[in-house]
């Protein structure tokens, strides 16, 4: 029932119905006839995939309202093409596998089979990254037949599989270069490392899990928070 619950709010978030306001868990349970407990295990996929807000004793609010778009996620090719710099890729692998570890984090069953795409990501010719991705392989194994040696994952999944992921997570982590990591980065062992974990997700299905491990010295993060056009720092 839950997920009955949740696909259809996410049709209404999607669709701008909640654009001026949110329901409250108990207006939900009195307007699908099911406990709170079904609706709050309704809420999470939501809260999760960035389509709604997750504060305690407040109403959610809805984040993303119509809007598809991936841009708020990281996207190394953007941030290479954006600089100025020439993309391209080494494909270390391509094909279709089974990791239970990996469907773990997707909550999917552990013979799930998926698409894999492994790759070293390069920058004008010089090693920037070591990209690795899953998606499962019921809705991405059309991606077996794309060229990645240039091509972006997501313009591939919109244009080959209709796809376009609408939330997920991030987590940023320093870490040292294995000894295999180094040899595909062209550094030294133990050169530190970003590691980026993403999951990706598509009306609330999980349906990416994605490590890049990026040179630290070849990369800034920067973000911005609600400064005015012209403001600066305050002195306090």
């Amino acid at each position: 029932m839950w997920k009955k619950v949740s696909a259809d709010l996410m049709d209404e978030v999607l669709g701008g119905v909640f654009d001026s306001g949110f329901p409250g868990e108990l207006e939900l349970a009195k307007r699908y006839g099911v406990s709170r407990g079904t609706i709050r295990a309704a809420l999470r996929p939501l809260r999760e995939a960035g389509q709604i807000t997750a504060h305690p004793g407040r109403k959610p609010a809805v984040v993303a309202g119509k809007s598809t778009a991936y841009g708020p996620i990281y996207s190394l090719l953007a941030s290479i093409r954006e600089s100025g710099l020439h993309h391209s890729s080494v494909v270390l692998a391509q094909h279709l596998v089974r990791d239970a570890s990996v469907a773990g984090k997707m909550s999917l069953d552990a013979d799930t089979e998926f698409f894999h795409l492994s790759r070293v990501r390069l920058a004008d010719g010089e090693p920037l990254g070591l990209d690795q991705v899953w998606l499962p392989a019921a809705v991405a194994v059309k991606l077996m037949q794309a060229d990645f040696t240039d091509a972006a994952l997501y313009a591939e999944l919109e244009r080959r599989c209709g796809i376009v992921l609408d939330g997920g997570t991030e987590q940023l982590t320093a870490v040292a270069a294995s000894a295999d990591q180094a040899s595909c980065l062209n550094c030294a062992e133990g050169m530190p490392l970003l590691l980026i974990e993403r999951t990706g997700c598509y009306r609330a299905r999980t349906l990416e899990f994605r490590r890049s491990y990026i040179l630290g010295e070849r990369i800034t993060v920067a973000t911005s928070f609600g400064c005015k056009a012209g403001s600066g720092p305050r002195s306090d």
